[in-house]
């Protein structure tokens, strides 16, 4: 068993007495930990919370309304660490945890060393989990991150943007557009800065990235260092 850090402040939320007196005793038998408070239900777990600022909440996850107890918790008082016990280690109840924002978690079969563990952990930034939870949050992270390139590559970006996007990436300046679609600057610059606000970006080389299209050879030319000016 890994020892907690000296003095480190628990409140423990769980809506069965018996349960929650339970930790709370064991807990306090602990070296290191120091129980400064228990509650039975949201209301009253948000005011003990707000009141001692403990260092981590452990949180019986069949407490009702957990996961929306939890964000509550993160947004008023974002330093607490939140332990979630008794969770069952399957993909959906893991994420929806993870994205709630709790820090650490218990399974159902742990025990109390395995939470004393667990909370040693949280108080150092870290995450102790089983390999499956592991591959679980790198799964979501990979979908995420997916989901977020996505809407930017394909923002509705209109037939003649798409252009003036495709010559940028070929590192062409403003006016070498211009001459290209036989078009003026000035409409030029009205493309640029279009594409530029349905992309999410704020450069011309931020735009030429999102695509997957390095301008290396080109990165020194002053129309690629300026973000919106559209100096040609």
């Amino acid at each position: 068993m890994i020892d907690s850090p000296p003095d480190t402040r628990l409140v423990v939320v769980a809506s069965v007495r018996l349960y929650r007196e339970g930790m709370v005793t064991n807990l306090e038998r602990r070296h290191g930990l120091s129980v400064v408070g228990a509650a039975a239900g949201r209301a009253e777990a948000l005011d003990l919370v707000s009141a001692t600022k403990p260092a981590v909440v452990v949180l019986d996850m069949a407490t009702e309304c957990s996961l929306e107890l939890v964000r509550v918790i993160k947004n008023t008082v974002p330093e607490v660490k939140i332990i979630a016990v008794a969770v069952e280690e399957n993909d959906a109840e893991i994420i929806a945890c993870a994205e709630a924002g709790v820090d650490g978690y218990l399974r159902c079969e742990g025990s109390m060393d395995d939470l004393t563990s667990t909370i040693t952990s949280v108080t150092r930034d870290e995450l102790l989990c089983s390999p499956r939870v592991a591959a679980t949050l790198f799964r979501r992270v990979g979908a995420l991150a997916s989901s977020v390139g996505a809407p930017r590559l394909n923002s509705a970006l209109t037939s003649r943007e798409s252009e003036v996007l495709s010559l940028i990436r070929g590192g062409l300046s403003n006016k070498e557009i211009a001459v290209r679609l036989h078009i003026e600057v000035a409409t030029v610059k009205n493309h640029v800065h279009n594409l530029l606000e349905k992309l999410h970006v704020t450069s011309r080389v931020e735009a030429a990235v999102q695509l997957g299209a390095g301008l290396s050879g080109h990165s020194r030319r002053p129309y690629l260092t300026s973000s919106r000016s559209g100096r040609g």
